[in-house]
């Protein structure tokens, strides 16, 4: 009785052997990439247009170019405003440039004098914050020396729409007068 079982177990796995032998459809076959041909990494891409490649906001009113005038070294600040006429109602409160400043640390202005220019940096965005309380008030910073980088910085004060409307100019001017005067303080107690 057990050798009729064994037989009957032995024949039927090789009779499913034998018929997976015979369908070479259902059998998976391992192919291996050859990664030395240099098309194989290369995808085949095709580009169809569909109703989203056109971009909804770009169908709205357009907005007036932006024009950059040039600025005038001799004077002291320039205030400025972005055309954010259309953006408002798209975006919500956006946050503009209300000035720029440029500070002159000296031709031969190092890590020392910059350590002490970001130093007054923070003195005066915390002052103008604690005075106006300004939405979305900020600042860029960037190096715009010829030769020396650090030698010319320009500072620009930013804030959102509604506050840059309200006390833009006022925190700005705050702003710039906080890091000038602190600035000649800590140079003055680094020497």
């Amino acid at each position: 009785m057990k050798l009729r079982m064994f037989l009957l177990l032995v024949g039927g796995v090789v009779l499913a052997g034998c018929s997976a032998l015979q369908a070479p459809s259902k059998r998976q076959q391992v192919v291996l990439t050859d990664f030395s041909n240099p098309k194989v990494n290369q995808a085949y891409y095709e580009f169809t247009s569909s109703p989203l490649d056109k971009p909804s906001v770009l169908e709205e009113a357009p907005v007036e170019e932006i024009v950059i005038e040039e600025e005038d070294d001799s004077a002291e600040e320039d205030f400025t405003a972005e055309n954010i006429a259309g953006a408002y109602a798209t975006y919500g409160d956006v946050v503009v440039t209300v000035a720029t400043h440029k500070f002159k640390l000296g031709e031969n202005a190092t890590r020392k004098e910059m350590a002490l220019f970001q130093k007054a940096l923070d003195a005066g965005y915390s002052t103008a914050l604690k005075q106006y309380r300004p939405v979305g008030f900020t600042y860029a910073m960037s190096s715009v020396g010829t030769v020396n980088p650090l030698s010319d910085i320009e500072v620009n004060c930013k804030l959102s729409e509604t506050s840059a409307n309200q006390v833009g100019q006022s925190t700005c001017r705050t702003f710039f007068n906080t890091v000038s005067n602190r600035y000649v303080q800590l140079s003055k107690g680094a020497q």
